[in-house]
C-alpha cells in the first residue's frame, strides 16, 4: 500500500510540474507576443512627438519633449483628414450593405430546409480559402468594362463580396445555434417569416453580428492593395493608401508620418475597447456551438 501511495504521489508531482511548465511556456509566449505588438506602437507614438532629425539620430521610447506640431501638420497640411473621411464613409457603407445581404441569406440557410441550402453554404465556406489577389486582375477588367473605376463607392461592392464568405460562415453558425423550438412557438402564435427574422434570429445573433462587424471593419479599414488599384481618383484615396504617400517636398517627414499612423490606428483601438466583451463572448459562443 505504501509503495502504491508513493507511486500516486510521484505521478501527481510529475503532473503538477508538467502543468506548471505548460503554464510558464504559455505566459512566456504571450509576453513575447505582447512585446512584439506593443514595442513598435510605443516607438511610433514616441516618434510622433519628434522631428525627423531626432528620429534618425536616436531611438527613444520616451520623446525628448511632447511636441504636437506633427499632429497639427497632419490636420492642417496633409490629405489625412480627407482620407480619414473616405475610409470612414466607405467602411460604414460596406458594413451596412454586408449586413443587409448576409443576415437574410444566413437566416434562410440556417432556419429553412430546401435542396440547395447545403450547397450554397458549402460554396461560401469554400470561397473563404480563395485568395482575393488571385481574382484581382479579372475584377479590375470587369470594373473597367463597366466604367466603375475611380468612383468612390464602387469599391464597396468588392469589399462586400470579399467579406461575404466569412460573414456567411459565421452568421449561419450562430443562427443554427438558436433552438428551433422558438420558431415553432412563434409560428403557433401567428408569427410571420419577417417576425421570426427580426424578433428572434437577429436579436439572438447579436454576438455573431458584432464578431462579423469587427472582423470586417479591421479588414476593410486596413486594406491597401484593393484601394490603391480600384480608387484611381486621388480625391477618394483611403487612409491606408494616403499614408504611403505621406511626404513633403524635402522628402519623407517621419515625425508627421508617425503622427498619421497614430491617427489611423486610434479608431481601431477605440472601436475594439468599446465592444471587446461582445467580440470575446461572440467568438467563444461560436466556437462552442460550432
Amino acid at each position: 500500500m505504501e509503495i502504491a501511495a508513493a507511486k500516486v504521489k510521484s505521478m501527481q508531482a510529475s503532473r503538477s510540474i508538467t502543468s506548471r511548465l505548460a503554464t510558464w511556456i504559455k505566459y512566456a509566449v504571450l509576453i513575447v507576443h505582447s512585446l512584439f505588438t506593443l514595442v513598435p506602437l510605443v516607438w511610433i507614438l514616441s516618434n510622433s512627438f519628434r522631428d525627423t532629425d531626432q528620429i534618425l539620430t536616436s531611438i527613444r521610447f520616451i520623446p525628448e519633449r511632447f511636441d504636437f506640431s506633427n499632429y497639427m501638420s497632419v490636420i492642417t497640411a496633409s490629405n489625412i483628414p480627407k482620407a480619414f473621411y473616405n475610409s470612414v464613409s466607405i467602411t460604414l457603407v460596406s458594413l451596412l450593405l454586408l449586413l443587409a445581404v448576409v443576415l437574410p441569406a444566413s437566416f434562410a440557410i440556417s432556419r429553412f430546409r430546401f435542396k440547395a441550402s447545403g450547397y450554397i453554404y458549402m460554396f461560401f465556406s469554400a470561397a473563404i480559402f480563395v485568395p482575393g489577389i488571385t481574382i484581382l486582375p479579372m475584377v479590375y477588367t470587369l470594373f473597367n468594362d463597366l466604367h466603375l473605376l475611380g468612383y468612390k463607392y464602387s469599391i464597396v461592392l468588392m469589399y462586400v463580396v470579399g467579406e461575404l464568405p466569412i460573414a456567411m460562415f459565421l452568421m449561419v453558425m450562430f443562427m443554427r445555434a438558436i433552438p428551433h423550438e422558438l420558431d415553432e412557438s412563434a409560428i403557433i402564435d401567428g408569427a410571420t417569416t419577417w417576425t421570426l427574422f427580426s424578433r428572434i434570429a437577429v436579436p439572438l445573433s447579436q454576438n455573431g453580428i458584432v464578431t462579423v462587424l469587427i472582423l470586417t471593419f479591421v479588414a476593410i479599414w486596413n486594406d491597401y492593395l484593393l484601394a490603391l488599384i480600384m480608387l484611381t481618383n486621388k480625391a477618394y484615396r483611403t487612409l491606408s493608401v494616403t499614408l504611403a504617400f505621406t511626404k513633403d517636398e524635402n522628402g519623407i517627414n517621419y515625425g508627421m508620418m508617425s503622427a498619421a499612423i497614430i491617427f489611423a490606428i486610434v479608431p481601431m483601438i477605440v472601436f475594439y475597447l468599446v465592444i471587446k466583451d461582445r467580440l470575446i463572448s461572440g467568438m467563444t459562443l461560436g466556437a462552442v456551438k460550432g
